[in-house]
């Protein structure tokens, strides 16, 4: 899985402000339409961007969780294990051939 490369959010960020800023002074240049299809793709890509992020922190907590909850699990599983292993050994099961 690939992520989002926040370095590259930045810097699409800076020139998009770099556009803001250029565009303020020299608002003749650009046609209305391809300004505006600038400012409408800068802001999806912001709320994707958050998006990403949101979900990005939901998936490590949820590996974090998970981690924990493997590694009770897994202590718990060995434990029985021996326990019965031991119980095994003292009486061991009858086998009917």
């Amino acid at each position: 899985m690939n992520g989002i490369s926040s370095r590259e959010h930045r810097i699409i960020t800076a020139a998009f402000n770099k556009f803001e800023a250029m565009s303020a002074v020299f608002s003749y240049v650009l046609e209305e339409s391809q300004e505006s299809e600038i400012r409408e793709g800068m802001e999806s890509l912001e709320k994707l961007y958050e998006k990403y992020n949101k979900l990005y922190g939901e998936l490590e907590r949820c590996i974090k969780e998970y981690e924990g909850k493997k590694k009770r699990v897994r202590t718990a599983i060995n434990k029985g294990n021996r326990k019965l292993l031991s119980e095994v050994q003292k009486n061991p099961p009858l086998l009917n051939f």
